[in-house]
């Protein structure tokens, strides 16, 4: 009888153990369950437009500027004793003012020498070429008496006209063969015909030297020479004056800026300045004023042409 109790016990206990098993161990179900897919809404949310726009494709301020410079009436004009101007130069010249432009525009903050040099009033007429054409600009109603802009195009508008009379707007020009100043520093090179010993003028003419020096890719090459044929040039001397001229025919863009900041601080390094010869065209003022406008359009323009 006592074994047959034991024995009951056992099996008793069996089933309890069996029956409770899942409630002791893991909780992991055996079969692993589908997970759930969440619903789809049935109105999805529209996505947010991205309140500043990216910027626009590089070049493309670039292009535009080019357009509008070879559509303009400056671009038409037919200059006095030159005719009209290559189409490479008046773009080349519409994209280095866009250039000058956001160089002070993007440094208003903290304006770089270069910058408060080519936005200045017109100062002392014997070395401001701006101040030495004051009645030229006043009879365009352009006004030089306040830093900014204004300054800065009535110098390009004028140094436009400069680089027609000095080289007929070829930006590989030698210098004047006729002339008597051969040695490396006095030799003359490039659109404006420019030479080394000027760079005692200020010294922002050195540091746009080493700018341009040390940055090829900004030299505008393939648009001032485009269309262009350059007959064999030579220069003059050795040293740094010859790298000097040879610089000023291979990057019009350094030629062009430099001369603008020139024209500011050493008028009289230019014939055609001191004798009133370089023609102020109103065509070329409103031309300016129109790269200002796509500048002003849109606050990245200034990524695609500094």
């Amino acid at each position: 009888m006592k074994h047959v109790q034991q024995k009951l016990a056992i099996i008793f206990l069996s089933l309890f153990i069996s029956t409770n098993v899942h409630a002791w161990g893991s909780k992991r179900p055996s079969t692993p369950t589908t997970p759930t897919v969440p619903s789809t809404p049935s109105n999805p949310t529209t996505p947010t437009t991205p309140t500043t726009p990216p910027p626009i494709t590089e070049g493309a301020y670039v292009d535009q500027i080019k357009a509008l410079a070879a559509s303009s009436s400056c671009a038409s004009y037919s200059w006095k004793n030159r005719s009209r101007a290559p189409a490479a130069y008046i773009k080349g010249m519409a994209l280095n003012y866009a250039r000058s432009y956001c160089r002070i525009k993007t440094s208003l903050d903290a304006p770089t020498g270069a910058a408060l040099l080519l936005k200045a009033k017109a100062g002392d007429a014997a070395k401001d070429a701006v101040a030495h054409y004051a009645t030229n600009f006043s009879s365009l109603s352009m006004n030089n008496a306040v830093a900014g802009y204004g300054p800065l195009r009535s110098t390009y508008t004028l140094g436009i006209g400069l680089g027609m009379r000095e080289s007929s707007g070829k930006y590989c020009e030698g210098r004047d063969m006729s002339a008597s100043n051969t040695s490396a520093e006095t030799a003359e090179a490039g659109m404006f015909q420019t030479s080394y010993n000027s760079m005692s003028a200020s010294p922002e003419l050195s540091k746009l030297y080493a700018e341009y020096k040390a940055n090829p890719g900004k030299c505008l090459l393939d648009v001032y020479s485009a269309g262009i044929s350059c007959g064999s040039t030579s220069n003059a001397g050795s040293g740094e004056g010859l790298t000097y001229q040879k610089l000023n025919k291979s990057c019009p863009a350094f030629a062009a800026e430099y001369a603008m900041m020139m024209l500011r601080v050493r008028r009289n390094h230019y014939g055609p300045i001191n004798r009133k010869e370089a023609e102020v065209i109103p065509a070329c003022k409103t031309m300016l004023e129109n790269v200002e406008a796509i500048i002003e359009s849109n606050a990245y323009a200034c990524d695609d042409l500094i």
